[in-house]
């Protein structure tokens, strides 16, 4: 039922006892951030801190949500969770099936299967059948089984609490700062950068066109963005790059498909076949048509300008 990791990797079974939060995590925002750093201890010894993260949102399954992009690829999703805290992550497939199950048959399952002795929920987060609602009856379950559950406290910024929604809503509008003030980190996207077009270099800035097929990622607001590159060439360091990137179409040489191009500042390299990552720092305009290469050139110009002045 579950797919269960540690820092490490892949294990196949959890034998010690553990505190266990459940949720879609997507994102892994600062709200959820704040909630692991409440997983709490015994009065003994502290207890590890298990994961449980859906591998699909709850309403794209139960057809509330005609699509599902999501704040985080799963590598990534993994390991922000670690770096929050947490020891064990156990991935639980959301079907139909388990949206069945009532929340005391869901916490029995924790119980047996993963050794949860301590149960975190959200500040305003339930789980379990809506047709078969036994939550409130969790406390009950609790006291039978001997295990503690608690309640988290919610995490604000500018006085309201810090939601996937929210930060949905802050790439819709293509205000990518509020976006990194939310998840604590610059959004960002990962793929393989791809041969292009060519054009960027007979206007005089070369590109590198990336991947966005391999990407479950939702993309922010079509637009001419700040970016920061990131590469890693193992052994070596990861290596960082400022740039700016056209996200979207280019209507100016009829591309109407959405494409990822970044222009590096002060870089001279090749990066085909690299795998990157390309943080949005700033959105700089809004894509438009340009009458002529001379014009595209120019506001190309001013957009350089723009990113060094940053």
């Amino acid at each position: 039922m579950f797919q269960l990791y540690d820092i490490h990797g892949s294990i196949d079974t959890i034998v010690e006892e553990t505190a266990v939060t459940v949720g879609v995590f997507d994102g892994v925002h600062r709200g959820h951030q704040q909630l692991l750093s409440q997983m709490p201890p015994t009065t003994h010894y502290p207890l590890p801190t298990l994961v449980v993260t859906l591998t699909a949102h709850p309403s794209f399954i139960l057809g509330r949500r005609d699509s599902e992009y999501w704040l985080d690829d799963p590598d990534e999703h993994l390991r922000l969770l670690f770096e929050a805290g947490a020891k064990y992550v156990a991935m639980l497939p959301f079907t139909r099936e388990v949206a069945g199950l009532s929340a005391c048959e869901m916490a029995r399952i924790l119980y047996d299967k993963l050794n949860m002795r301590s149960l975190l929920l959200g500040y305003d987060s339930r789980f379990g059948s809506k047709s078969n609602d036994d939550f409130d009856r969790l406390p009950n379950l609790a006291k039978e089984l001997g295990f503690t559950l608690l309640r988290g406290e919610p995490f604000l910024l500018d006085g309201q609490p810090i939601s996937s929604s929210r930060i949905r809503e802050s790439l819709t509008s293509g205000i990518v700062e509020e976006t990194s003030r939310l998840l604590g980190r610059p959004y960002s996207i990962t793929g393989k950068v791809l041969h292009g077009r060519g054009v960027g270099h007979t206007l005089g800035f070369p590109t590198a066109n990336i991947d966005l097929s391999s990407t479950r990622k939702m993309l922010p607001k079509e637009g001419v963005y700040a970016v920061q590159l990131s590469t890693t060439h193992y052994p070596l360091p990861t290596t960082h790059f400022l740039g700016m990137a056209n996200l979207g179409p280019v209507p100016t040489f009829d591309v109407n498909k959405p494409l990822l191009e970044v222009h590096l500042l002060d870089f001279d390299g090749d990066l085909y076949g690299k795998t990157v990552t390309v943080e949005f720092l700033h959105r700089l305009r809004d894509i438009v048509h340009f009458d002529s290469i001379e014009d595209l050139k120019k506001q190309l110009q001013i957009d350089l300008k723009n990113c060094y002045q940053l």
